[in-house]
């Protein structure tokens, strides 16, 4: 099953989902047989973060699923961005592979957690929590900021996103720093998470014009200017049109629109959530082996038996959700 995911940026699973030593189980009184698909990797994951994982088979899983292309010995899965992909290494080295298979490496002084790329420009933040913009004709950094250390992160460590003019990284810190593409000066700084013990940016969405972020304990909105943030203990987090969908620690299902208004949500006694994935419906994995379908208003749900090991780590991108050498795609 899953193997532990251990790194100098990487928390056990034991922190990503503190409390499940409760003695209190979710028990559901109907359930279902459920007729679903379980699809093989043909290859376990040894990596995973908030944009992919990567294969011990040199391959990866990205935003697309599966590649059938490999990365090079001793490298990791970073992101793909219009066929482009990112991969780096225990050397900090950065590889770009672009999609006619040609490839570029560039050496960092310290190793890369995260990068995005668009068009010239890499937007990456290094293990130390510095984030900056490598511009790849130049072949040098345009921009570059130091940030506060972070010791203990959220495995799940999201990728900085390209917004229009903007460009949008989350820190290892609880902040989220717009950047101005063109002036490469720093826009604005939000700091989410000050407090937290483990407060890395573990979401970073783009709803339309609307900025979506998260830690494991807060849940922030940014749109027209106006800054929106609640507190909120967060499992797993997911958005479909101009919704967010977040899982609790409590065993809750909220329904939010763009700006954090509470719009649904239902409450499952004890239920420890892994994962969250919407297809035509939105899917909650449970510890105890239940895997919940609710509608879009969170009001009718049908709960189905459905057999893992809760040991192994678990994570979700777009309608699938990946286990440790297995997925299944939830329509």
């Amino acid at each position: 099953m899953l193997k532990g995911f251990y790194s100098l940026v990487a928390v056990s699973a034991l922190l990503l989902f503190q409390g499940c030593s409760s003695k209190q189980y979710f028990e559901p009184e109907d359930t279902y047989s459920i007729d679903i698909d379980i699809y093989d990797t043909e290859s376990k994951i040894v990596d995973f973060h908030a944009s992919g994982a990567t294969l011990d088979n040199n391959g990866f899983i990205s935003n697309e699923g599966i590649s059938t292309l490999t990365l090079d010995e001793g490298f990791r899965f970073l992101n793909q961005n219009n066929s482009i992909v990112l991969s780096t290494n225990d050397e900090a080295i950065l590889q770009v592979r672009y999609a006619d298979g040609k490839k570029e490496s560039i050496q960092f002084d310290k190793n890369i957690v995260s990068a995005t790329i668009s068009e010239n420009l890499i937007a990456y933040v290094l293990i130390d929590n510095t984030i900056g913009l490598y511009d790849i004709q130049a072949k040098k950094p345009v921009l570059k900021e130091y940030l506060t250390l972070s010791m203990l992160n959220d495995v799940r460590i999201a990728s900085p996103i390209f917004l229009n003019s903007l460009v949008l990284f989350p820190s290892l810190d609880g902040k989220v720093l717009i950047v101005d593409k063109n002036r490469k000066t720093i826009y604005k700084t939000i700091n989410l998470d000050p407090q937290g013990d483990i407060n890395n940016i573990i979401y970073l969405h783009a709803l339309g014009n609307t900025l979506v972020a998260a830690t494991n304990n807060k849940l922030f909105s940014f749109s027209d200017g106006q800054v929106t943030t609640i507190s909120q203990e967060i499992r797993s987090i997911t958005a479909n049109d101009d919704s967010i969908f977040v899982a609790t620690l409590d065993g809750k299902i909220i329904k939010y629109n763009k700006n954090l208004k509470e719009l649904a949500s239902q409450k499952f006694k004890f239920a420890k959530f892994h994962a969250l994935a919407y297809g035509r419906s939105l899917y909650a994995l449970e510890s105890q082996d239940y895997l919940i379908e609710l509608d879009s208003k969170l009001e009718n749900y049908v709960i189905y038996d459905f057999s893992f090991d809760e040991e192994e780590k678990v994570f979700s991108l777009k309608n699938k959700i990946y286990f440790e050498d297995s997925f299944i795609i939830l329509k």
